[in-house]
C-alpha cells in the first residue's frame, strides 16, 4: 500500500471510531484490531491513543477529544475534521465492508 493509500486509511479508520452513530462495540473491536501500532502520520497516532482513553468513558466528542488533546500537551490539533467526514466512510468500501488500515 502506498503511502497515500495508508494515510486515507488511517483517517478514514480515525473517523469510522470518532462515529457515535456505529455501534459502540464495532468501534471497540476496530480500535482492538489496528492496536498498539505505528500510524505514518504522527498527529493520527496522537489521536488513536486518544481515541483510545476516551472510548471507554462514554461518547467520543469533538469537545472531549479536544480537551484530552489539549491535557496530553496538542492543543493545536485539528479535531473537527475526524468528525466532519461522518458517513464519508459508509458508503463506498472495498473489499466486502473490511477496512485495512
Amino acid at each position: 500500500m502506498d503511502r497515500e493509500t495508508q494515510l486515507a486509511a488511517e483517517f478514514k479508520a480515525l473517523c469510522t471510531l470518532c462515529d457515535e452513530a456505529i455501534a459502540r462495540n464495532l468501534r471497540q473491536n476496530l480500535m482492538q484490531s489496528l492496536g498498539p501500532r505505528a500510524f505514518l502520520d504522527p498527529e493520527h497516532q496522537v489521536v488513536f491513543e486518544s481515541i483510545g482513553a476516551l472510548l471507554p468513558h462514554g461518547p467520543i466528542s469533538a469537545a472531549r477529544l479536544r480537551v484530552h488533546l489539549n491535557n496530553r500537551g496538542f492543543p493545536e490539533t485539528d479535531v473537527e475534521k475526524y468528525f466532519q467526514a461522518k458517513g464519508a466512510g459508509n458508503t463506498s468500501q472495498k473489499g466486502g465492508g473490511k477496512m485495512s488500515v
